[in-house]
């Protein structure tokens, strides 16, 4: 069943996100690329505009100076119009290279490298004349030409307020040196394109802001989404609860089959026991062979008696133990003197029992 566009409140997560860009779907503003291919142009044209033209110049003033020497029957015509797109072509190499980096920076830069093949699949909305008419008279096409219209019209405002002071000078123009007229024109095309390069930039940032809005509204998720997505990652609760339950149960089954190999059981009496190994000169330090409170600590003590593990009661030192060491590591050196005493105690014991045995003489 679709839900309802209100139930989603929540934030797109990291997961939406990434399935959204792998659908092709990321915040991208055409007005941003559009602004640096022209930022890149204007900044070429106004440091490099001079030399560009004058090769252009030097090259048509052929044409200018000799009219008549220019052929055009047979093939000549077209080999004049190869030659002609190639000369001007070699002038704006720079200017059309530049703009063409700065139009793949835009748009990478926005979005990263990505390809994504289902943008390429065909689809019945894209050939459907009923979708194209929506998309061509619908709400967001509306919304597209009058935001097309209004930058016209401030566009059009500011270049406007540029070029009114200079037309008192337009009367003089014809006066005016090659040299000159050149200069002219161009400070009032400098001008001219770093105040419309301004507002375009203004555009731009409030673009950018809108498409960021819109890309965050239509990934928004709702709480079923959340859920769903939730399972999907992390599983199922009830399925990963059980799951944690049957490690849990397995990791206690292998603690307590260590409980006999250990040198002594160190308890609250009741709440806290903790089992360990030391054996001389195989173990640079006392090993936690387990460890647990309750239910699992009776357990040990149990184990421990079965298999006649001394049983030592020490309050402070077996929660100090709990707290602070994990099964199969080594106690902290902060506990090495207490488990000492009690470990060469026990060890004492046991060597004075071994010492007191007889050996039947056959």
């Amino acid at each position: 069943m679709e839900e309802d566009e209100s139930e989603k409140t929540f934030d797109p997560t990291p997961r939406k996100l990434q399935q959204a860009r792998e659908k092709g779907d990321v915040i991208k503003s055409q007005d941003v690329s559009a602004l640096l291919i022209l930022a890149v142009g204007a900044m070429i044209l106004i440091n490099m505009g001079g030399r560009i033209s004058g090769e252009i110049m030097a090259y048509c003033r052929n044409f200018i100076e000799r009219p008549e020497q220019i052929e055009i029957s047979g093939g000549s015509l077209q080999r004049l119009m190869f030659d002609i797109m190639y000369h001007v072509g070699i002038a704006l190499a720079v200017l059309m290279g530049a703009m063409s980096i700065a139009a793949i920076a835009g748009h990478t830069g926005q979005t990263g490298l990505m390809f994504n093949a289902e943008k390429l699949m065909p689809k019945p909305d894209k050939i459907s004349p009923i979708a194209g008419f929506k998309r061509l008279f619908g709400k967001d096409a509306l919304v597209q030409f009058l935001k097309t219209l209004f930058k016209v019209m401030v566009l059009g405002i500011v270049a406007y307020n540029v070029i009114k002071p200079k037309l008192g000078a337009t009367e003089n123009i014809i006066s005016l040196e090659p040299t000159e007229l050149g200069k002219f024109i161009g400070a009032v095309l400098k001008e001219l394109l770093m105040k419309l390069l301004i507002v375009l930039g203004v555009f731009a940032g409030a673009d950018y802001f809108f498409q960021r809005q819109s890309f965050m509204k239509r990934n928004k998720m709702s709480k079923h989404e959340m859920k769903e997505e939730y399972k999907n990652t992390e599983g199922d609760p009830l399925i990963k609860g059980k799951l944690k339950q049957i490690r849990a149960k397995k990791a206690r089954q292998r603690m307590m089959q260590n409980v006999p190999k250990a040198t002594v059981v160190i308890t609250n009496p009741t709440h806290f026991a903790v089992a360990l190994k030391y054996v001389p000169g195989e173990d640079l330090a006392p090993i936690c062979l387990a460890k647990g409170i309750d239910r699992v600590a009776l357990q040990i003590r149990e184990v421990a008696k079965e298999h006649n593990i001394p049983i030592i009661e020490d309050r402070p030192l077996a929660r100090a133990l709990f707290a602070s060491v994990d099964i199969e590591e080594t106690i902290p050196a902060e506990h090495y003197e207490a488990v000492a005493k009690i470990i060469g105690t026990i060890l004492s014991i046991a060597n004075r029992k071994k010492s007191t045995q007889t050996i039947p003489i056959g």
